[in-house]
């Protein structure tokens, strides 16, 4: 059994490298804070909801056996639930994207191959949307870590 998440194109791609099994299905290890999410925002499906399919730009997340939510039983996440599970899986890439590029300023090398390096190693398309995309969250990051001038 899946939920389905609409996650942007770079963002999708990242977490189904990660994590992606043959077909494609993100399966997320135990102890990792997306599982935790899920774990603790998995309910009974509401019998008015109908029931989700893949459709397009959509990535799957198997939803694992919990200790104690049966994926028979517990197999729907609400919009608030999948915007919170969204969210946790936004800030591990932001976290992994950080840690993986800011060493490599101390080098003075250009940031635009820096970045498609990594997209390259994460499995993400080299498309200039994606890259943009991911240069203005470095560069946001960036600007909070960066030291104040007094």
């Amino acid at each position: 059994m899946n939920i389905y998440l609409q996650l942007p194109k770079h963002l999708s791609e990242w977490l189904r490298h990660e994590y992606g099994d043959e077909q494609g299905v993100v399966r997320l290890p135990n102890g990792c804070a997306e599982h935790d999410v899920m774990e603790m925002l998995m309910e009974k499906w509401p019998d008015d909801v109908p029931v989700e399919t893949m459709g397009e730009g959509k990535t799957a997340i198997h939803i694992p056996e919990f200790k104690a939510r049966k994926p028979e039983y517990y197999n729907y996440l609400t919009p608030y639930g999948k915007k919170m599970l969204t969210h946790v899986i936004y800030v591990r890439f932001r976290i992994q994207l950080w840690n993986d590029l800011h060493s490599l300023e101390k080098f003075h090398l250009p940031i635009t191959d820096a970045i498609y390096d990594w997209m390259e190693r994460h499995g993400i398309e080299p498309v200039e949307k994606s890259w943009e995309s991911i240069r203005q969250m470095y560069f946001r990051q960036r600007k909070q870590y960066k030291p104040k001038k007094k």
